[in-house]
């Protein structure tokens, strides 16, 4: 029987993480078919796409309830898969609000599941650990102390390293080909704005990004900007926000150079980046980029989430080197002034930046050694007890 897997992924990292894990799994189970809620990367790794991952990409208590029947919608479109394709096991990746209800109805149709990515529980509604321990067969995490929290509260866990880490890194030496291939020939300092990749991050950030831009060119005529576009948002979407910042045809020349599909190159070419907290932040880092790390909710959410959240930091390159190395901003704090201000100190102190790129270096060794997708891609196989034949071989040709 042809092994079947649902994977849903909400958003744009777990999207790429669980893509990266899928073609591990496809090299060792090559018989696998995939059905996902996901994006551009789990699609072009083998999967069919039943539910795009913009139907699920809402962030916010407020903006959740604004979109709950198409997101309702597509949780009863992918448990109609799982009953019409017969799919016994899924990984979840990330995205708790919605997997863990998603989890449940798996659970009673009597499907393995696996979590992949595991929901920041440790940092606030650790309650919810009672409900993986209830409903997940096993925890796939991705930093060394997600195990250790795991362990503690009785929840099989592996921590297998991290999956940026399978990934191409662009070394320094690489940067100032990169820089002349993306933004043209010519010495001049970049600046990344880098603001998500779901629409709500984007529509919040995108803005205060641009008039900080605006600002610091004031103080650095040649400074120039380019943007990761979103693969999962129109580019009309970025173009409007543009024009309402000021960046009409009188401002051509200057308007930010966005890019699509290339996050990693975009964020390497950069002397400074402005990016959205998240996974993001940890592969800036890993390239050697200095970064501000802002953030904005709903100011509703935010008022909820500021009194539940326990932790030091909300940048993960913060949190994961445990201790402050690049500053943050959050809500109002994340305004055009201080995001400039703070890009301005990066880009004019070579004191500054080189202490920032001393401690952006200790990453790799804090987030293991590469492999990670594949180590997993083989005990999620073992665990699903498939029974997969080895990869068809070219005939030999003879002499």
């Amino acid at each position: 029987m042809t092994p079947k897997l649902l994977i849903v992924a909400g958003e744009a990292s777990g999207d790429q993480h669980s893509a990266h894990l899928l073609a591990e799994m496809k090299k060792l189970c090559p018989d696998l078919s995939c059905f996902a809620a996901g994006g551009p990367a789990l699609e072009g790794a083998g999967a069919r796409i039943v539910v795009p991952m913009e139907r699920l990409s809402v962030i916010g208590l407020f903006e959740v309830a604004s979109h709950l029947p198409r997101i309702y919608a597509a949780y009863r479109k992918i448990l109609e898969t799982v009953s019409a394709q017969g799919i016994g096991t899924a990984v979840l990746v990330d995205f708790p609000d919605f997997n863990l209800i998603l989890a449940r109805a798996l659970r009673r149709r009597g499907v393995r599941i696996f979590y992949y990515v595991s929901p920041q529980i440790w940092a606030w509604r650790k309650g919810r650990v009672r409900t993986i321990r209830r409903l997940v067969d096993h925890m796939f995490v991705i930093f060394p102390f997600e195990a250790d929290f795991y362990r503690t509260h009785g929840v099989p866990v592996t921590y297998a390293g991290h999956p940026l880490m399978d990934s191409h890194f662009i070394e320094e030496s690489d940067k100032w080909a990169l820089k002349r291939e993306l933004a043209g020939e010519g010495d001049f300092p970049i600046l990344v704005l880098a603001p998500g990749s779901r629409q709500g991050e984007v529509g919040r950030l995108y803005p205060r990004m641009l008039a900080a831009y605006l600002r610091l060119r004031e103080r650095i005529p040649t400074l120039r900007a380019l943007v990761p576009e979103s693969p999962s948002l129109p580019e009309a979407f970025y173009r409007e926000i543009e024009s309402r910042s000021g960046f009409g045809a009188d401002r051509e020349s200057v308007r930010p150079l966005r890019i699509r599909g290339r996050f990693r190159e975009v964020m390497g070419a950069g002397d400074c980046a402005l990016v959205a907290s998240g996974t993001a932040t940890l592969e800036t880092g890993l390239v050697g980029t200095p970064m501000v790390v802002v953030y904005a909710l709903n100011r509703g959410t935010y008022r909820i989430a500021r009194h539940l959240v326990k932790v030091p930091a909300i940048g993960m390159v913060n949190l994961v080197s445990g201790r402050t190395i690049v500053p943050e901003l959050i809500q109002d704090e994340a305004s055009p002034d201080r995001m400039a201000e703070e890009a301005f100190r990066i880009l004019t102190d070579p004191e500054r930046k080189a202490s920032i790129l001393k401690d952006l270096s200790a990453l790799r060794g804090i987030l293991g050694s590469p492999g990670a997708s594949g180590r997993i891609a083989r005990q999620i196989i073992d665990m699903a007890e498939w029974d997969c034949p080895p990869p068809s071989r070219a005939p030999e040709s003879r002499p």
